[in-house]
């Protein structure tokens, strides 16, 4: 399906913010912790079938976007990412028609949703039967800080919640696996800090950020064996 907005009047998203960002989104997708997830999260993708990427903003994780839909609340974020199927929509409340695709994406958005039983259920709703959704989350309330409630998180997932409320929704077969640990949490709240002072503005050359992306995302595939279950901040979910 082309482009399309719903009629659904929305609230500014708070990542229309960054979706302005000229220098942020020439780098997002070159960013680690974008490229450590995405790394992790193609490895459960199946090799056929249609993918939803909800919550995509300007970075989708589906490993193939020939037979992926990006789905984003934020219009910002939907004019600026090249996909031939993408639509402006709400995760608790989705344009798409009951059981429309093989494969669910929801990669860093759960933890934005208020009403996060009512996101589930719609990802429960337009998944096929037989179908496979993939989720990332922030893990462990000790976790939090004051990153979170910039960038709009209303929550983290301590062991066994986000699994519970899966279950509640239909879902079975459901598996968690350690994503990142305690070396990502420091990383990512080091660079939004820096963010914060200045934005994504630098005088450093847009090659030298990406190499020096490319040799964090290595460190974090090289420390991954060693996180143990009580470092990790962030998991993820593979249901069906």
């Amino acid at each position: 399906m082309p482009f399309q907005r719903t009629t659904q009047t929305r609230e500014e998203n708070r990542f229309d913010d960054f979706f302005r960002d000229k220098t942020y989104l020439s780098l997002k997708t070159s960013l680690f912790n974008y490229r450590f997830r995405n790394w992790k999260i193609a490895k459960h993708v199946p090799d056929t079938g249609t993918i939803l990427d909800i919550g995509a903003g300007t970075a989708p994780v589906s490993p193939d976007l020939k037979r992926t839909v990006l789905a984003d609340i934020s219009e910002e974020a939907m004019k600026n990412v090249q996909c031939v199927s993408k639509e402006v929509t709400s995760i608790t409340g989705m344009s798409f028609a009951s059981a429309s695709f093989d494969c669910v994406l929801c990669s860093e958005v759960l933890e934005h949703v208020p009403d996060d039983a009512k996101a589930v259920s719609e990802l429960r709703r337009v998944l096929k039967p037989g179908g496979v959704l993939i989720a990332t989350v922030p893990g462990q309330k000790r976790s939090w800080a004051e990153d979170e409630e910039y960038v709009g998180h209303v929550r983290r997932y301590d062991a066994g919640e986000l699994e519970q409320k899966l279950r509640t929704a239909g879902f079975n077969g459901i598996r968690t696996y350690k994503l990142s640990g305690m070396i990502e949490r420091w990383l990512t709240r080091r660079s939004l800090r820096s963010y914060r002072q200045g934005g994504a503005t630098t005088r450093l050359p847009l090659w030298l950020l990406r190499t020096a992306n490319t040799v964090l995302f290595l460190l974090l595939v090289a420390a991954e064996s060693f996180t143990g279950w009580k470092r990790t901040t962030r998991i993820l979910v593979v249901a069906r």
